[in-house]
């Protein structure tokens, strides 16, 4: 099962989660050094499209010099969003920049979401979310195949969609019955279908994800790779 090349880095969808506090973040850290906390405790994050939009690049840059340089950023693009409103917040992630997700989460305009696809490209692997069907599945297969981009896999569907190169990741529901053994079965799925990708990120989502599904998974993959 062990795959030397793969890395697989854990992590969740934001780090600004006022429930945390006292489970994972000490009770009285303050709010602008959670992510520091986080940076160190865990291996990645996926940013999500409003904190692109909320926190100052004078932060970002901060945040970037805090971060181990082994720690992976990737960054979740809403299908519609303006490339000129985020272009220079992943400028400023530079090399620990590993991975953007489009997010499908309108009706897209499919010459303008190809466009932003290529601009991602440009600057780290990407991989597309389908968010409620909003994209048919012939559109889907065209993006996939024109512009070389897999699908992200929710842990649940028979087998990821990962026939690309690039960013392989997985979105998993902490509302979602998450036990160790689940964990291992659809970790080591992933590992399995993850072809010619160099890594797997597993992140993490919901209101409030999970610490222990974190912890969990964490322990699982240091296992496997």
């Amino acid at each position: 099962m062990k795959k030397s090349r793969l890395e697989i880095f854990v992590g969740a969808r934001g780090w600004n989660y006022p429930e945390w506090s006292g489970e994972f973040y000490p009770e009285d850290l303050p709010e602008d050094w959670r992510f520091s906390y986080y940076s160190n405790e865990l291996q990645a994050v996926l940013i999500p499209y409003d904190y692109l939009l909320r926190y100052p690049l004078e932060e970002w840059a901060e945040w970037v010099e805090d971060a181990p340089k082994e720690f992976a950023f990737y960054v979740e693009l809403s299908g519609g969003a303006s490339w000129a409103d985020v272009h220079q917040v992943l400028e400023v992630l530079g090399e620990l920049l590993k991975g953007i997700v489009i997010v499908m989460d309108r009706l897209p305009d499919i010459e303008a979401l190809a466009s932003l696809v290529r601009r991602a490209k440009a600057m780290a692997p990407v991989c597309i979310h389908s968010s409620g069907g909003k994209v048919s599945d012939q559109d889907m297969q065209t993006l996939q195949s024109c512009h070389e981009v897999n699908e992200c896999w929710n842990g649940e569907d028979e087998a990821p969609v990962w026939g690309y190169s690039g960013a392989a990741v997985l979105l998993r529901d902490s509302r979602k019955q998450n036990s160790p053994d689940i964990l291992r079965q659809m970790i080591e799925k992933g590992i399995e279908y993850a072809g010619a990708c160099d890594a797997i990120a597993l992140f993490f989502t919901g209101d409030s994800p999970k610490i222990s599904d974190m912890r969990n998974a964490r322990t699982i993959t240091d296992l496997l790779v």
